[in-house]
């Protein structure tokens, strides 16, 4: 893997260790583990940025740590029964992954960014240290379990089903969760069509159509939305062409 930059998460202090990670670990579950981990494990986390296509990880291979994004998008990447790559996952600002090494010695996924992307990284061994003594904290890493679940059976449930445009309309609407500005960062069309199980052709004629009525535009390598119309279709309450 090829890091553009890794800035070290700890510091030291006349006090000990100071811990310096990203606003979005340090106000959560990595935040409180930390605080109450040794100077050694703080030593052994740490923030890493990554260039678009850097692989963060692969599936199958040995793991130790556990990771957020702080900035930037990641993708998940299983096999299909022909051995073909298959997107499972779209991981953005404040999501959590790779927890399946603290119960498992390997990665199930490969973990690749999708542009310029910053995670923090946690040893294993300190949140299964620091859930098993605590029961807040074991209640929030079961609470990151569930969230991960669900994020799943969205993938499922709702952009692996329906015409191409409901697809992309709940993808779009999925990306912009939570962002005020209504955007996301552009995504390939290989890689939405990876997702959604369409062709890229489809993917690029229904981007192409979403932009033409204005539900849509790329602007230096972010996407901005218009949130109502995407969620008319989405619901099915859109009106009819003509």
């Amino acid at each position: 893997m090829t890091y553009f930059g890794e800035v070290s998460t700890t510091q030291r202090t006349g006090e000990g260790w100071r811990i310096r990670l990203c606003p979005v670990c340090e106000n959560g579950l990595f935040g409180s583990i930390l605080g109450k981990s040794s100077g050694e494990t703080q030593q052994s986390t740490h923030q890493r940025s990554f260039l678009p296509g850097d692989v963060i990880y692969r599936k199958g291979s040995r793991g130790r740590s556990v990771y957020a994004v702080c900035k930037g998008s990641v993708k998940l990447e299983a096999v299909t029964p022909d051995g073909l790559p298959r997107i499972v996952r779209v991981l953005q600002v404040g999501d959590v992954f790779g927890l399946e090494v603290l119960s498992d010695v390997s990665y199930h996924h490969a973990a690749t960014c999708l542009g310029r992307t910053q995670v923090c990284e946690i040893p294993a061994d300190a949140i299964n240290d620091g859930t098993l003594h605590d029961a807040a904290l074991h209640q929030s890493l079961m609470h990151l379990w569930q969230s991960n679940a669900d994020d799943a059976d969205v993938v499922i449930a709702e952009l692996c089903t329906g015409s191409s445009r409901l697809r992309l309309a709940r993808l779009l609407l999925h990306l912009t969760r939570g962002h005020v500005t209504h955007t996301c960062p552009t995504m390939g069309r290989e890689d939405m069509a990876s997702l959604l199980d369409l062709t890229p052709e489809t993917v690029s004629r229904t981007m192409a159509a979403f932009k033409r009525s204005g539900l849509v535009a790329e602007r230096s390598g972010v996407m901005v939305c218009d949130i109502p119309g995407l969620q008319r279709i989405s619901q099915g309450t859109e009106a009819p062409a003509g």
